[in-house]
């Protein structure tokens, strides 16, 4: 069976292939993130991970699999995503140091077999500690120039990983898809990888 990513993440094109996926496509949705403030801050990963698989899924016709996902990270009530500019990282990474913050991805497995249309939506918080960081260990990351494409402008597996102290719950969520969850999803609705 096809099976198709709805996005352009370099990072959850590595964690489909850490799971034996080699062979599928990828297809960009082309849609506007925009967060519903009146919806929980799960809720709102599901429903933008939705978004983008279903747009995915309707652009495209057979037996399939559509893998949608999208990453959030909360501090005290708050999301951040991905940073405008250097000034706005660098805000970021000062509130978040010596504290815990949740990364929250959603994902979103659409499915068509044999006709019969299946969807599973699902979420995972995962609990991040950064350590004390100086301004100089700040500027150092983003000159790397990964943080702007980071929701909270850090990444759990690159450079960044020095100033975490631990994590609790899926690792791999925490990088933007739960692994064991799509494998689950999948092997639940009848597909297989």
């Amino acid at each position: 069976m096809k099976i198709i990513l709805a996005s352009q993440s370099p990072r959850r094109k590595a964690l489909l292939e850490q799971m034996g996926i080699k062979d599928y496509e990828v297809i960009v949705s082309q849609i506007t993130e925009k967060m519903s403030p009146n919806l929980e801050k799960e809720e709102q990963v599901k429903q933008l991970s939705y978004q983008k698989a279903k747009v995915v899924f309707d652009q495209t016709k057979g037996d399939r699999i559509v893998i949608g996902a999208d990453t959030i990270v909360e501090k005290d009530n708050r999301i951040y995503g991905k940073p405008k500019d250097r000034e706005e990282a660098q805000t970021m990474l000062k509130q978040f140091e010596n504290s815990k913050v949740n990364v929250i991805t959603g994902m979103t497995v659409l499915m068509q077999k044999q006709g019969e249309k299946i969807e599973q939506i699902d979420s995972t918080i995962t609990e991040i500690y950064i350590k004390y960081m100086t301004e100089e260990e700040i500027e150092k990351w983003i000159d790397t120039g990964k943080a702007m494409d980071k929701a909270g402008a850090f990444s759990t597996q690159e450079e960044f990983c020095v100033y975490i102290e631990k994590i609790v719950g899926d690792y791999n969520a925490a990088i933007g898809l739960s692994t064991s969850k799509l494998y689950d999803i999948i092997s639940k609705i009848g597909g297989k990888i």
